[in-house]
């Protein structure tokens, strides 16, 4: 790879890695505005906006186990065994869980969908569609990686 290619690409890894550590910090920012942690607001905000049903097992472990067991003890969220294809148990926010669901996930995600707005829809597109270009060769590189440490 010639030395000029790889600092344009070394340059533009350091300003993407800039976007996204901006960017957490700003949803970082609402979590504390709301008086919720990360997780706790990633859970709402997961729950609020989902169409389909969210278990305990298809999220990360550690953190997310602490912020459920925190949210159920506060009367936020109650959990329900799951039938058929899904393991584990069903998420479901409580009135009050919804209630603060309304105040905090739901005016982030409208101010994330005025975002794409006003980026109009053929670039807010276009910006998706290379995201997902993105995570699926960084997906395949990462793979590399790890097929190549296996002990």
């Amino acid at each position: 790879m010639p030395e000029e290619h790889h600092l344009t690409a070394r340059n533009l890894l350091e300003q993407m890695n800039r976007q996204f550590n901006e960017c957490n910090a700003l949803y970082h920012e609402l979590a504390v505005h709301y008086g919720v942690s990360d997780t706790v607001f990633w859970l709402l905000y997961t729950l609020y906006n989902s169409s389909e049903p969210q278990t305990q097992n298809r999220l990360p472990k550690q953190t997310m186990n602490s912020a459920v067991a925190s949210m159920v003890k506060q009367g936020l969220l109650e959990l329900e065994p799951a039938p058929g294809r899904y393991s584990g148990k069903l998420l479901h926010l409580t009135p009050a869980g919804r209630e603060l669901a309304a105040k905090t996930a739901k005016p982030v995600y409208s101010a994330e969908q005025a975002a794409l707005e006003q980026l109009g829809m053929a670039e807010a597109e276009h910006f998706v569609r290379l995201g997902q270009e993105h995570l699926n060769a960084i997906r395949t590189e990462f793979n590399k990686i790890l097929q190549q440490e296996k002990v």
